[in-house]
């Protein structure tokens, strides 16, 4: 569910599954509902009783990420109700888990980066959509069956996260 506005006047503000329900498909609804309140508290130590502009910026700051994760939970579903049988996006995890292994510091799978870290979840989702065109990219690789921990497909990684 996406809704906007979240608040009314400088009385009224809606938080977590209120004003952002997703499918449970990462488990990071409740998770929401916490980052809504810290940074609602945040805003509170920050605004004092300027509830107009505290309000405003609560639902301002937060609407990008709660939209990134309700996309990300739908794209979760979608992955483990169609995808997990398909040899090629079956690949592509074990492509990006390889190197991810090899080279941490660069690449950080989306679910967790999502799941395991504190970056915000727009960030999260602008990452994940890089890596993902990234690895369509490398599927292309001829014989990349054969060849998907090779030298050749470590550097392409490698040159396409330069681009």
């Amino acid at each position: 569910m996406k809704c906007f506005p979240w608040t009314f006047s400088d009385k009224v503000a809606l938080i977590g599954d209120a004003c952002h329900a997703i499918v449970p498909f990462y488990g990071h609804g409740m998770n929401a509902g916490f980052e809504d309140i810290t940074v609602l508290e945040q805003m509170m130590e920050q605004y004092g009783d300027d509830w107009a502009n505290l309000l405003n910026d609560y639902e301002n700051s937060r609407k990008p990420n709660a939209d990134a994760i309700a996309e990300l939970s739908y794209r979760n579903f979608m992955e483990m109700s169609s995808k997990t049988a398909d040899a090629n996006f079956l690949l592509q995890k074990k492509i990006e888990k390889w190197f991810s292994d090899k080279h941490p510091e660069l690449w950080i799978p989306l679910y967790s980066r999502v799941t395991f870290s504190h970056q915000p979840y727009a960030e999260a989702l602008a990452i994940g959509d890089r890596q993902n065109e990234i690895m369509q990219e490398v599927l292309k690789m001829e014989n990349i069956h054969q060849n998907w921990n090779s030298v050749a497909v470590e550097s392409k990684i490698l040159e396409l996260l330069k681009v």
